[in-house]
């Protein structure tokens, strides 16, 4: 009897925990810097969070750019020219992390 209560103890503790470290790391908002091409520089209010690394694909202005590059708190994303010549500069933007199950490309 004891043994099963903790285990079942355990269980919760380590759902719990899944559960909080998954909606710990949200959208952030950040301040367009810079549009250079297909290049979009995007400074972080705060720290930039761990999945926005160079490589990785994010969620921002309506689409799935590719982290080019991560300096300090700003980050420099890629999209097509489009949608780049769209975007303004000292514009707000909101980064939150690419779920991977999103349509790319055409």
């Amino acid at each position: 009897m004891f043994r099963k209560f903790i285990t079942l103890l355990a269980a919760a503790i380590m759902a719990a925990s899944l559960t909080v470290s998954a909606f710990a790391s949200g959208p952030v908002t950040g301040k367009v810097t810079k549009v250079d091409g297909d290049k979009v520089t995007v400074t972080i209010e705060g720290a930039v969070p761990a999945w926005a690394k160079k490589g990785a694909s994010v969620t921002a202005a309506g689409g799935s750019p590719k982290v080019v590059a991560v300096q300090g708190n700003e980050v420099t994303l890629k999209m097509s020219k489009a949608k780049a010549a769209k975007i303004a500069v000292d514009s707000s933007m909101t980064l939150s992390e690419c779920e991977g199950d999103e349509m790319q490309g055409c």
